[in-house]
């Protein structure tokens, strides 16, 4: 009976001191996964980009630190960004009391987008361009359109191009100096450029620039065009050519390798 009381009492002691020692517990909360798509970028003037915040569990409100800088057109949780002069700028992101930063620079660069269209798809790929580095942008126009009638567009463009013909345009750029980037698009026509692309890059004095190329065609690619553009623009200094194919515009595969294009180029 003894040694039962004497257990017995043990037992509580040690109880009584479990109870004493317990360590508490905490509860664990899961890290906030809201997030911004980037914190950081830069961008000319003129271009433009689109931030989202995902993870969000309530309404976003955007703001920019400069509208000077940078515009912003808001719509829920993402943002449509677009540069307007050199300098910076930080766009928040605030969800409740959750504030979720982007920082952009926008750089003093001048960028000219000139394109050749006649059928419409090099001017929709410089639409895509100028979105993604800004610039201004002019359709390069003869003062004699083309004839509507494929053959005999195609036997014009033809004799053109044998005879080294330069076509009359009424296309022409003021302040051209300005630019520090030029872009000059066009289609292929007989494996080249339309001379009137030619005409309009002779005009021009290209000392000190950066000659951005792109082109579209049906399944030539750009053969000779590019360097023969090069060779027209003395003094320029020559980026990788954007060959684009007249199936594939404007598809998401054509986007991302123009980005990837640009990117490579630093455009």
């Amino acid at each position: 009976m003894k040694l039962k009381r004497i257990i017995m009492g043990f037992l509580a002691f040690v109880l009584a001191i479990g109870t004493i020692f317990t360590i508490p517990t905490t509860k664990v909360y899961a890290a906030d996964k809201t997030k911004i798509s980037t914190k950081s970028f830069s961008l000319n003037p003129g271009a433009v980009r689109t931030l989202s915040v995902s993870g969000a569990s309530g309404s976003v409100k955007w703001s920019t630190s400069n509208t000077k800088i940078v515009s912003i057109k808001k719509n829920g949780n993402k943002a449509t960004i677009t540069a307007k002069k050199k300098g910076n700028a930080t766009i928040t992101a605030k969800i409740g009391k959750t504030k979720l930063q982007c920082k952009v620079k926008v750089s003093g660069k001048k960028v000219l987008i000139a394109y050749f269209s006649r059928t419409g798809n090099c001017k929709k790929v410089a639409q895509y361009i100028q979105k993604q580095i800004g610039g201004d942008m002019v359709q390069i126009k003869t003062k004699k359109a083309y004839p509507s009638n494929y053959d005999k567009c195609v036997s014009q463009a033809e004799k053109e191009l044998e005879d080294d013909i330069r076509p009359e345009i009424t296309t022409k750029v003021k302040n051209f100096d300005q630019y520090d980037e030029v872009v000059i698009g066009y289609p292929i026509w007989w494996g080249m450029a339309p001379r009137a692309v030619c005409t309009f890059v002779e005009g021009y004095n290209w000392n000190g620039k950066t000659l951005i190329t792109y082109c579209t065609s049906n399944s030539s690619g750009a053969g000779d065009s590019a360097a023969e553009i090069g060779r027209l623009c003395k003094g320029a200094k020559r980026t990788k050519t954007l060959s684009a194919y007249d199936d594939e515009i404007l598809n998401n595969s054509l986007k991302k390798k123009i980005d990837k294009w640009l990117k490579s180029i630093k455009a």
